[in-house]
């Protein structure tokens, strides 16, 4: 008997302990759901402010569907009861948990409500809202209103540096050096540590390095440990699970972008599994994961987290990976075979690239704009204090020279007048300087973006021949086909070079030749058994005008096209050379091949390139001559 009440104590001890750490676990998903304490907002509030305050872990993504319909629930109830302080006590957590989802659109609201009411939200929350509405302006582009939350932040002391700000314009070198500058260095072990590393390796990703951002993300993978030494019991152990998925996601997605494909799968599939409460970053990695089943010809897996990642991005505003996942679907459909559908999700790529670009370029202006008024308020600050010393000089003298009063007075009126005049002239010089600063920054960058849409659609046009090309089985027509679509490459190389340097209306001529000929070896020369050696001899100091430089390289295409059909046969190793050099106000070009070709052939059998090249030597008043060499000898002299 007492063996039995024994047992049946024991078992209501169990089953005590059982349903307190049920309560308290923030990861079950039945959490909110069954336990209805939650639908009463002052246990609610009680509940997520105790928990939020020791490690933030109230929420998982088995229960926030949950947990969102009883905060939105008790929010619609506080507005209509206009009871302020349960409106404040919903908004919080509501907010959060729509940040947490990347949901921008739903939580942007509540965070200014907050912000609004400062006074009547706890102070250890404060850091916390103006993070966060910081990251909500920049997700949803609106970088005026992000700069001036920064700012507060800096004022406050919660921060030191502009880096984000600087990221979220496209300036990423801004970045770097304001992150290396100003961010402190948490110490080994601390838990800080690793959001450093992980940010660090952000900005080298974003800089395309790499090479440096992997070797940032695998000293963050072996800072978790240290992490967890030092931690001992005090983070969970999923949580630091979840940072050893995120690094090795973070180190195969640079190993992707380096051409490494080779371990990168169960890498990503570690992450996934441990970002089971973070859908954001299981999403950008089950887009990389799938384009690694591309890559080894898995479709049906690259297919099926293609749409589950889909299905995760549903509310969503994260551009980068809007961008990943459209190029998967573009590569997924080309893979197949299926041309219209990968034109179909081409173009909504190059659509949605075009509107993140028009945002960087808007928030390059909004940034440029805040600096140059904040310059013109330290001068005015200047002013005023000059003018302050002005007149205290004048109240000294005043004190020495009583008898000259109305003199002196006089004189500092006058004085005074000619300052003022001098000031304002001054104020409406600097306010001129800098509208005009504006204008020329406006003007490059909607030049830039004039040369940047015309390569993009002259590589729509180089993309849609391609693909008739590949429908295509008549070689002639295949040819003609690759001949337009080397013309066009050369025409869409002028435009890119514009775009990717400050010159308006001159290319760098050794590197455009130099690229626009790689380009051209790869399309003619990548499947022969003796590779074509190219031998560059060019003066690096030419620059040519816009208008010269793109007739100039449609000459080059003809020649070097023939060059590589026609010159080049049999087991010979071929050799083709380019020298350019100046020589006062001209330009000298040599291409000569090793070939067997002669040229009363080619003077006989002119076809449409060689009319092509005459004609164009004679628009740009060039003079244009072959010769018999080793080869054959196009020699090309001009006047820049």
């Amino acid at each position: 008997m007492k063996l039995s009440c024994l047992y049946k104590a024991l078992l209501c001890l169990l089953l005590l302990v059982s349903f307190r750490s049920w309560s308290d676990d923030s990861y079950n998903s039945d959490k909110f759901k069954r336990d209805l304490r939650y639908q009463n907002p002052q246990f609610m509030w009680k509940t997520w402010d105790r928990i939020f305050r020791v490690d933030g872990s109230f929420f998982s993504n088995s229960n926030v569907t949950d947990l969102e319909r009883i905060l939105e629930s008790q929010w619609s109830r506080a507005v209509q009861q206009q009871n302020l302080d349960l409106m404040i006590k919903a908004a919080i957590p509501l907010s959060m948990v729509y940040h947490n989802q990347a949901k921008f659109s739903h939580g942007l609201p509540f965070f200014e409500f907050l912000f609004k009411h400062q006074k009547q939200v706890p102070a250890y929350y404060w850091r916390h809202i103006l993070i966060k509405l910081e990251e909500e302006y920049r997700g949803k582009n609106e970088i005026e209103k992000a700069i001036p939350i920064r700012r507060l932040r800096i004022k406050l002391g919660y921060i030191k540096t502009f880096w984000e700000i600087y990221r979220e314009c496209g300036l990423f070198e801004d970045a770097l050096r304001d992150f290396k500058q100003f961010q402190t260095v948490p110490p080994r072990g601390d838990y800080r540590r690793l959001f450093y590393l992980q940010r660090l390796g952000w900005i080298y990703t974003d800089l395309k390095n790499y090479k440096k951002a992997r070797e940032t993300y695998a000293q963050g993978y072996n800072e978790v440990a240290e992490v967890r030494k030092a931690a001992k019991a005090v983070y969970l152990p999923r949580e630091l699970r979840y940072w050893e998925g995120l690094f090795k996601g973070l180190m195969a997605q640079c190993d992707m972008e380096m051409g490494n494909y080779s371990q990168v799968i169960p890498m990503l599939q570690f992450d996934i599994r441990a970002s089971i409460d973070n859908p954001d970053n299981q999403i950008g990695k089950e887009i990389s994961l799938a384009r690694a089943y591309l890559h080894i010809g898995r479709m049906e897996s690259a297919k099926y987290y293609m749409d589950h990642a889909r299905i995760l991005m549903a509310e969503k505003v994260i551009p980068p990976v809007k961008l990943m996942m459209l190029g998967a679907y573009a590569d997924y459909y080309a893979t197949l075979n299926r041309y219209d559908s990968a034109y179909y999700f081409n173009r909504a790529l190059q659509a949605y690239q075009d509107t993140v670009n028009a945002h960087i370029n808007r928030n390059k202006s909004i940034l440029l704009l805040g600096q140059l008024e904040l310059v013109k308020h330290r001068a005015e600050s200047m002013k005023s204090l000059h003018q302050v010393e002005v007149y205290s000089e004048a109240s000294k003298l005043q004190d020495f020279k009583i008898k000259l009063l109305s003199i002196i007075l006089g004189t500092i009126l006058f004085g005074s007048i000619l300052l003022y005049v001098n000031f304002r002239q001054k104020g409406l010089l600097t306010q001129n300087r800098i509208q005009l600063d504006l204008e020329h920054e406006r003007n490059a960058v909607l030049l830039k973006e004039l040369h940047h849409r015309v390569k993009n659609n002259l590589q729509v046009i180089y993309s849609l021949l391609n693909l008739q090309k590949r429908r295509t089985k008549n070689e002639e027509s295949i040819d003609l086909i690759t001949a337009l679509q080397n013309r066009i490459q050369t025409i869409a190389l002028v435009h890119n070079n514009l775009f990717q340097t400050d010159e308006m209306e001159y290319v760098a001529l050794d590197s455009y030749v130099r690229t626009l000929v790689e380009h051209l070896q790869q399309m003619y020369a990548q499947d022969e058994l003796n590779p074509v050696t190219i031998d560059f001899k060019m003066q690096d100091s030419i620059r040519l005008r816009f208008e010269r430089i793109g007739t100039l390289g449609l000459i080059i295409n003809e020649i070097v096209s023939n060059a590589f059909k026609y010159a080049f046969v049999g087991d010979s190793a071929g050799v083709l050379t380019i020298e350019i050099e100046q020589k006062d106000t001209q330009v000298i070009l040599s291409i000569e091949d090793n070939g067997p070709g002669r040229v009363e052939e080619i003077n006989q059998n002119s076809n449409l390139g060689m009319r092509l090249i005459r004609i164009l030597s004679e628009q740009m008043g060039a003079t244009y001559t072959l010769h018999q060499s080793q080869g054959i000898k196009h020699l090309l002299t001009f006047t820049i």
